[in-house]
């Protein structure tokens, strides 16, 4: 940043603009330090239109003000502005990518469905649900509903149906098989 204050422009409009800022002298200060401007607010931002609009920004702010506050070095203040207008882009700018990272999945997701609608569809799944589990040996269905529907751990169910935790884990595998099979075979 010190670079940008050892040009000749600085010095020739820090001399020429003590106390109020009038609106043409201001105009000039924005025409001969514009490309400066953006260049040290690039510096920051690593954006060409960002740091463009930080320096409008910056610029529109001090025409606002220019009347009302007595400024002794204009330049020396847009400079100051423009840096501080692009730290505040920059931290939003990094802020708002932490938040944004999964709006790319957004896309994925399915569109958002009526109650109504929804309650349909949960209905029919749980009807081919309940007809693939009609297809299933009866301790295998008890071993799904158990571990399934009710909430029971593998060894309570095992320990239920006096069989080994091994063998409930083979019925609920071949059940869950079975019944991810129909819903996909149906839903094809």
């Amino acid at each position: 940043m010190g670079s940008f204050f050892s040009l000749g422009t600085h010095a020739a409009m820090s001399t020429c603009m003590p106390g109020k800022v009038r609106e043409t002298e201001l105009e000039s200060l924005y025409i001969e330090s514009r490309r400066v401007l953006i260049d040290s607010a690039q510096a920051l931002l690593s954006c060409r239109s960002r740091a463009e609009d930080v320096v409008q920004d910056a610029f529109l702010k001090l025409w606002e003000s220019g009347d009302r506050h007595a400024i002794e070095d204009p330049l020396r203040y847009l400079f100051r502005m423009v840096r501080n207008l692009a730290i505040d882009r920059l931290r939003r700018l990094l802020l708002e990518g932490r938040y944004s990272a999964g709006e790319d999945m957004l896309d994925e997701l399915p569109a958002p469905q009526s109650d109504t609608e929804q309650r349909a569809i949960c209905q029919l799944e749980w009807q081919r649900l309940q007809h693939a589990l009609g297809e299933l040996p009866e301790r295998t269905r008890t071993v799904f509903a158990m571990s399934q529907l009710q909430g029971y751990s593998q060894r309570e169910v095992a320990s239920h149906l006096n069989a080994s935790p091994t063998l409930v884990h083979f019925l609920l595998r071949d059940a869950l098989s079975h019944c991810r099979a129909c819903l996909e075979a149906e839903a094809a």
